[in-house]
């Protein structure tokens, strides 16, 4: 049997390396969240990327971008979480978008869903 495969979007980027652990954190707690709720593969790798690759780095940044985009290209669905859409985010939004993957926020908040809205219809003109 196989599982439905969905991709955590949430932000990474912090001020300190502190804020970026935590944000890998709750990374691994959407993965939890969405795999529980879901009974899918959840996977999210800017939830230990940021132990490999310094996001601080051009040449570092762009493998995980890179590698983020490849691992969604073999997902069913894009989770958005969090209550703010980063540059990464954005990118992965896109990308999920011009692939035809279906794209839901988390807690369906309608705030969230207005701002996907807003953004793919902004890429789209």
């Amino acid at each position: 049997m196989k599982w439905k495969r969905i991709y955590i979007c949430s932000p990474l980027r912090a001020d300190s390396w502190p804020g970026v652990l935590r944000n890998a954190n709750r990374a691994q707690q959407y993965i939890e969240v969405a795999a529980t709720r879901h009974k899918c593969r959840a996977v999210a790798p800017h939830a230990y990327l940021p132990f490999i690759l310094d996001d601080n780095e051009p040449d570092e940044r762009a493998l995980a971008l890179d590698f983020g985009k490849k691992l969604l290209e073999l997902c069913d669905v894009l989770m958005v979480c969090g209550d703010v859409i980063s540059e990464g985010m954005r990118g992965e939004i896109l990308h999920a978008a011009k692939l035809g993957i279906p794209i839901k926020p988390l807690n369906h908040s309608p705030k969230m869903k207005a701002a996907i809205q807003a953004m793919l219809e902004e890429a789209a003109q």
